[in-house]
């Protein structure tokens, strides 16, 4: 079904270009032939080079698809992960020297003798102000002068402000801002491994599915009704009759056919 929108859609681009270049080819040369010709060319230009500018934005596109991913399955897999400050711990170590790992933060002293922690909140439900108090709780014995939580999204649109009042600058990364200041920045990434289900494709089966479908059948019937009225009042052609027998076996189809009409069992 989308393979098939996408053609209609550049078809449909391709004569709209091709219409306007030709009226004013029309306008200029007064000429048909090199009209029709010239405009042809010039469309085909046009779109080749409309084409080499979306792939180009396509694949930046698509690469930021594919890190929305990566970082929702990189915060899933560590949620699973028996002891999740295990990699934060080695993240820490690449750049730094003194790090020390608790149950549920690491802590990296400075150079300067100052202190920043990281916390890793593994809740779906994100974070919100009162888990940010119940967590700054736990971690205000330390006297960190910088706290970094990850967690997999703020819920709380109070959180910013609330985050004033502390003492302490307070970070907050996402899922998605800790894969691009975290975990890019380190270059040192989770190993994925627990995805979530990825958006179902679909195929011809599901493409006839929706077509040929019960529901359906009034649609083709009805199509095909106004074309053999049409017929009644114009002269008969091979294009009417074509196109409402192709309709009513449509209609057929979608009415009688067993295998994308599936009978709803009984429960109870």
């Amino acid at each position: 079904m989308r393979k098939i929108n996408i053609i209609l859609q550049e078809s449909l681009k391709f004569l709209c270009i091709y219409l306007l270049i030709f009226v004013w080819l029309r306008y200029v040369l007064k000429r048909l032939v090199p009209s029709v010709l010239l405009s042809a060319v010039l469309t085909v230009l046009v779109c080749g080079t409309w084409a080499f500018f979306l792939a180009r934005k396509k694949n930046k596109t698509r690469l930021k698809i594919k890190e929305q991913q990566d970082a929702q399955n990189m915060f899933l897999s560590l949620v699973f992960e028996k002891e999740p400050m295990d990699f934060f711990f080695k993240l820490a170590k690449t750049k730094h020297q003194n790090v020390t790992k608790h149950k549920s933060y690491i802590c990296v002293l400075h150079e300067e003798n100052t202190k920043t922690l990281l916390y890793f909140h593994p809740s779906f439900e994100g974070l919100s102000c009162t888990n940010l108090l119940a967590i700054y709780n736990k971690l205000k014995k330390e006297n960190a002068k910088k706290i970094v939580i990850c967690c997999k999204s703020v819920v709380d649109k109070a959180l910013p402000s609330f985050l004033t009042t502390f003492q302490e600058k307070i970070i907050i990364l996402d899922e998605f801002s800790a894969y691009k200041n975290l975990y890019k920045y380190y270059n040192y990434f989770p190993k994925i491994t627990k995805t979530l289900p990825q958006e179902k494709k679909w195929l011809f089966k599901d493409f006839c599915a929706y077509s040929f479908n019960k529901q359906r059948t009034k649609g083709y019937l009805f199509s095909a009704l106004v074309l053999v009225i049409c017929g009644i009042f114009v002269p008969a052609t091979i294009y009417y009759s074509t196109v409402a027998s192709v309709l009513v076996v449509f209609a057929l189809i979608s009415q009688f056919n067993p295998v994308y009409n599936h009978k709803m069992e009984e429960i109870f």
